[in-house]
């Protein structure tokens, strides 16, 4: 609603003789004025506490704000862990298995950028792991731990230059074996490739399956974990033995949870799981 000018200097005018009339009412006479103070405190009181930096009730609301974050992040973090120990569960790597759920908390480099050499993972031998168990993941072959504490373990990965893994190639079953390093005569590999030298004559093919070969007694490398994909063969350049590439079906430089896989008879503080698909 507009008020042509007049009538604004009245209103003010008006507004003013007011706001005089109770300050005087109040100074001479306090009790006429104590309702009116009283309703006024009762209203704006519960505004001015939110309102104030430092206050008790905005402390609290703050607390309650960062628990209820807090809260949310630890649920999507567990459900995320889950989830991942559910697929390892059901996993080609874990299937018929027996093995201890651990996360990784730590890494080594490799020399090359994106290569990665070891990983550290949370069970040691308080958690019944020793060394040279074979390490898997949903995906498939992790490595093997090298090293033992009372609370975490190393694991040499796959791409870690000093690891030989023997395997079996495609429906045939060809002998040979899988390592980060070329012979020579061969181009150095992609980072995070792996080489395949054929124990015979046969040469591998370009989509063959590559799964471990397995140890004696399991050790350090269990039998028919999937290892990866051929998915170039190499032209014979006198290297001695039929060579290709692999792509591994873990990707080192992604790993959070994995197994250790343990007899079903080990004793140790984490319980074990047996994978079933």
């Amino acid at each position: 609603m507009a008020f042509r000018p007049q009538t604004r200097r009245r209103l003010l005018v008006a507004g003013v003789a007011g706001c005089l009339t109770v300050v005087l009412i109040d100074q001479a006479a306090p009790g006429v004025t104590a309702p009116v103070r009283s309703a006024a405190a009762t209203v704006f009181t519960p505004v001015q506490e939110v309102l104030s930096g430092g206050d008790d009730t905005v402390r609290r609301l703050t607390k309650e704000r960062d628990d209820a974050r807090r809260a949310l992040g630890d649920k999507t973090t567990n459900s995320t862990t889950l989830a991942a120990v559910r697929a390892l569960r059901g996993s080609a790597a874990a299937d018929g298995r027996t093995f201890v759920v651990a996360q990784v908390i730590g890494f080594t480099p490799g020399t090359t950028a994106g290569q990665m050499r070891q990983v550290t993972i949370d069970v040691g031998s308080s958690d019944g792991i020793t060394d040279n168990l074979t390490v898997i993941s949903a995906g498939g072959l992790v490595g093997r731990t090298v090293a033992v504490t009372s609370h975490s373990a190393t694991v040499q990965l796959l791409t870690d230059p000093a690891a030989v893994v023997g395997v079996r190639v495609g429906a045939d079953g060809l002998l040979g074996t899988a390592s980060s390093t070329a012979p020579a005569g061969i181009p150095s590999r992609a980072t995070g490739l792996l080489t395949l030298r054929i124990a015979g004559l046969t040469p591998a093919a370009k989509g063959d399956r590559v799964r471990t070969l397995g140890s004696i007694d399991e050790t350090p490398y269990v039998r028919d974990v999937p290892v990866g994909t051929v998915i170039s063969v190499d032209p014979d350049r006198g290297q001695g033995a039929p060579t290709a590439v692999i792509r591994p079906d873990v990707d080192s430089t992604r790993l959070d949870v994995v197994g250790v896989v343990v007899p079903a008879d080990r004793v140790g503080s984490r319980p074990i799981v047996r994978g079933e698909r």
